[in-house]
């Protein structure tokens, strides 16, 4: 089956859902003929490919996505030879940008973040688990990035370990769920589908913070690896099942009776028993170890539900052979106890505290509540700790949190929002705490050695008074549109997706209105703000130090002017819901000017 979704708006929530049958004769445009689509005009995208050629097959099972093409119009095709030169030459090209003016960096900005944004899979984009087009998940996926968030976001995980486990007619599911790189700061408002996790009866919750030294979550001392087997055991014929694994030191396996019960005479439901034998060997010996039988008895309609867990094994290889010892099913007289093998867990004992990891742990038992499939768990994380400056209270005084202060350019001073007294950083302390200027968590992630890029760049490539006037200016206070103050920037984002340093720089930038700059093997990152022009770097240019024939000038058309501006953004007041904001100029569409 292949699934076909049409985005009538590139960023909107609205869309058309067809289902195709897979053949093998068909083609990528065989497939959009049937569901009614052009490719002129829309970007068809493939697990985040965007696809030029449309007389290539595709796999079975594979989602295609169309959606209108972002138009760059003239701004694209203008820069295009700029941006051919850029990629030969870019520390010279970066540093003219910088240089230029407001123009050309808005030009280059919209053709540099717009030719990645949801199209070939590089930077923050629909393949995200955060940023995609289902909205925050939680996945299960073996080589996933192991994600970077800075600031505070809503975010999801990967399942790094899943099994039942069963306390009589009880059923638990437990989940492991890795949230990244850490240390951080806290975890909150855990989801579940969607929902609190207080509207959950019956549900444990169990989290690290992602340090070094970390403790072992109790009930996940153990690696599982569960199969589905659902195969029915009938009287005196062995099911035997090897284990995949060659260094497995238990397994749990996993039986279903749907109805378990006899009929008397007198038309009663009455209890009824049901028993199997289970033996098991290593794979390449000849003698079974017999474990003795089981007895499963009771009277219920509804499915039941038992396990049988053999733990203290060598670690190898193992056939494991169940028997059913008992009758099997009858209707005269009417006896119900079919007993399938539903799943083997195989068990490798592993006390992994998986350091620098955070961690989510949840056991939820099965109810109408939460039963069927694996639940989507979703939390807000404050996120990764970085160096920034220790702004105190006084000298010698206690740390300020990161959010309560701001920094006044003209007494060159951090001051406290809350009644803009004055604060004390005596210019060069940093320590590790929680923070969202952009500046700081950037240079953290080129710095560091585990998931950053510090086995290639050192701080004796980086320019420490740069960073930290731009970091600086982050800081200042602006008004928040609701009567009071806040930062001028801040950087809440998770980083989920594979992508390239370059690009996704240039992205994460965009949130702070700046680019990066690449000199003295180093990154540095310039603001667009105002500047002194008395600075020795301003650059007029006249007749004098112009090659004469060689200055051309130009104007767009009306075509040309973009007038109508939607942007998709994680709403922080409706829960990181995605939304969407647009901007128009109703005036000039009234009178005619083309959208």
């Amino acid at each position: 089956m292949i699934t076909l979704k049409f985005y009538p708006e590139r960023f909107g929530k609205e869309r058309k859902e067809h289902s195709l049958e897979f053949s093998r004769d068909k083609l990528l445009k065989d497939y959009l003929a049937e569901a009614g689509y052009q490719a002129d005009g829309n970007d068809v995208i493939i697990e985040g490919k965007v696809f030029d050629r449309f007389d290539v097959p595709i796999d079975n099972q594979s989602e295609i996505i169309v959606t209108p093409k972002i138009e760059l119009g003239a701004i694209a095709g203008a820069i295009g030879t700029l941006i051919t030169w850029a990629q030969a030459h870019p520390f010279i090209f970066w540093g003219l940008v910088l240089m230029s003016g407001y123009s050309i960096y808005s030009a280059v900005s919209a053709s540099m973040r717009m030719r990645n944004f949801g199209t070939s899979g590089l930077g923050i984009d629909e393949s995200s688990p955060t940023y995609g087009w289902d909205g925050i998940r939680t996945i299960q996926e073996v080589g996933a990035p192991v994600k970077i968030v800075h600031g505070r976001h809503r975010t999801g995980g990967n399942i790094i370990n899943q099994f039942i486990s069963s306390d009589g007619d009880k059923q638990y599911l437990n989940l492991l769920i890795a949230g990244g790189e850490g240390p951080i700061k806290s975890i909150s408002s855990i989801q579940l589908n969607g929902n609190p996790i207080e509207n959950y009866t019956d549900v444990e919750v169990t989290t690290r913070l992602g340090t070094n030294d970390q403790t072992v979550i109790p009930g996940f001392e153990d690696l599982h690896n569960v199969y589905n087997i659902n195969a029915q055991l009938l009287k005196n014929a062995s099911y035997v099942y090897t284990t995949v694994a060659s260094d497995v030191e238990g397994f749990d396996l996993y039986f279903t009776l749907p109805g378990l019960y006899q009929v008397g005479s007198s038309g009663a439901f009455q209890s009824w028993a049901v028993t199997y034998r289970v033996e098991y060997k290593l794979h390449a010996d000849e003698e079974y170890t017999d474990l003795g039988e089981v007895t499963i008895s009771g009277k219920s309609q509804p499915t039941v539900r038992r396990n049988y867990r053999k733990d203290g094994l060598a670690a190898g290889q193992y056939n494991i052979s169940i028997t059913r010892t008992s009758d099997d099913s009858s209707a005269e007289p009417q006896k119900s106890g079919d007993l399938y093998l539903a799943s083997v867990d195989e068990i490798q004992t592993d006390d992994l505290e998986y350091p620098n990891t955070v961690l989510v742990a949840i056991k939820a038992l099965a109810t109408n509540q939460l039963s069927g499939s694996t639940p989507n768990v979703t939390w807000i994380e404050e996120a990764l700790l970085v160096s920034a400056p220790a702004v105190l209270t006084t000298e010698g005084g206690d740390l300020v949190d990161w959010e309560d202060y701001y920094y006044d350019p003209e007494d060159e001073v951090f001051r406290l929002f809350a009644d803009n007294s004055a604060l004390y950083w005596d210019g060069e302390t940093f320590v590790d705490q929680w923070c969202a200027n952009p500046i700081w968590c950037l240079k953290n992630d080129m710095l560091n050695t585990r998931y950053g890029v510090g086995e290639h760049i050192t701080t004796d490539n980086i320019d420490a008074d740069e960073l930290l006037t731009e970091a600086l200016y982050c800081e200042t206070k602006v008004p928040d549109g609701e009567g009071g103050y806040e930062k001028r920037f801040r950087l809440d984002i998770v980083l989920d997706s594979r992508t390239d340093l370059q690009d996704v720089l240039i992205q994460i930038t965009a949130a702070f209105r700046a680019f990066p700059f690449y000199s003295q093997n180093g990154y540095s990152f310039k603001i667009d703000k105002p500047v002194d022009t008395d600075l020795p770097y301003k650059q007029i240019f006249g007749m004098g130090n112009l090659v004469k024939g060689q200055f051309k000038n130009g104007w767009k058309s009306k075509n040309e002017i973009y007038n109508w501006i939607e942007a998709q953004f994680c709403d922080l007041d409706n829960d990181y819901q995605d939304e969407s904001i647009v901007d128009r100029d109703d005036t000039g569409i009234e009178a005619g000017d083309p959208i």
